[in-house]
């Protein structure tokens, strides 16, 4: 059997489809001459730029490598062994990764008929074990959304001795998703944690820059398990050129939103089901065989994510990546249950 074709759509990570804007790529440039130099033993340089972009006081940032450095650091900091860790199933892979990694029981809840995080049943896994509760809201890798008043309302059942991980990696994708500020977020429910990235929206997923909002003692005793040196100076000038190009940020998110509403439209179109997404990524409902799909996907060079028995999450591309997504669904019949 030959092999397939070597992929040249890379929609399988959810990455942004457009390359670093050339301002980041300036600054970058322009930090390098000082790599033969330390970063900071303590990123508070960075914190304060993401605070004063987030609003918030420098002590309510945590930061790290990535959204995943900063939730482990937070798993460190709270999770002891036996404890337990109530998230849903699918989920991002990290979580029941972490979860392993602190020998803590991971309470895997299965998304409801909706492609959402069945949050009934979730309530129903707390108890006085719990240490962390993980909500992606928007969901990965479903790409949907509760409301903030359903959150809340699921907030309200969580007990005061776990912490509540709000995953917001995608969040900046969902412009039409209402909340109140962080702070204001925070104030009322001091045991949430909010993390976000800049790898999707900002488009620098390779330069790891993550950052969670908590109240102060909370992020506090994140930072407390963070290595020293983790915020290097490439990633803090890319940072600051970052959020210093938002309306160039913004327009580039609209651009990914049309192209997944065509995109959503056209598998819909063409027989399959779609859920609704507010972020850069389709959750397509495959439950069946999925190699007669693969096969054609991979003939046109396109890489997605495939979770056996369930579903296949892709990521917006650019225009020609989309076409073949579309080529190769429509030469596939929609999978039998």
């Amino acid at each position: 059997m030959a092999a397939a074709p070597a992929a040249r759509h890379l929609l399988a990570q959810n990455e942004h489809p457009g390359p670093p804007l050339p301002s980041v790529v300036a600054a970058l440039a322009a930090a390098a001459g000082d790599l033969h130099r330390y970063p900071d033993f303590r990123p508070q340089r960075i914190e304060g730029i993401i605070a004063d972009w987030q609003g918030v006081p420098a002590g309510q940032v945590a930061v790290g490598h990535g959204s995943a450095g900063v939730a482990l650091d937070l798993f460190h900091a709270v999770v002891e062994p036996g404890d337990n860790v109530v998230h849903s199933a699918p989920c991002f892979d990290a979580y029941p990764l972490f979860c392993e990694i602190a020998r803590a029981e991971a309470r895997a809840v299965p998304l409801g008929p909706d492609a959402r995080h069945d949050l009934a049943a979730m309530a129903e896994r707390l108890d006085e074990r719990t240490r962390i509760v993980v909500l992606c809201n928007p969901h990965n890798p479903t790409g949907t959304v509760y409301s903030w008043a359903e959150l809340t309302d699921f907030f309200r059942l969580v007990p005061a001795t776990a912490l509540i991980l709000l995953d917001e990696a995608y969040v900046d994708f969902a412009r039409d998703w209402a909340a109140p500020a962080v702070p204001d977020r925070i104030a009322e429910w001091p045991n949430l944690v909010v993390l976000r990235t800049l790898s999707k929206s900002h488009g620098i997923a390779a330069l790891r820059i993550g950052y969670a909002l908590a109240e102060e003692s909370v992020a506090q005793r994140v930072r407390d398990h963070q290595v020293p040196y983790a915020v290097n100076r490439l990633q803090e000038a890319g940072l600051l050129a970052a959020v210093s190009a938002q309306d160039e940020v913004d327009r580039r998110i609209a651009e990914i939103a049309a192209e997944r509403e065509r995109l959503r439209a056209e598998l819909l179109g063409l027989g399959w089901t779609v859920a609704p997404s507010l972020t850069n990524f389709l959750w397509v409902v495959a439950p069946g065989d999925q190699l007669p799909l693969r096969t054609e996907l991979e003939r046109r060079g396109v890489a997605v994510r495939y979770y056996a028995g369930q579903g296949i999450r892709i990521a917006v591309g650019e225009k020609d990546a989309n076409d073949a997504v579309i080529e190769g669904f429509g030469a596939t019949a929609p999978a039998a249950p």
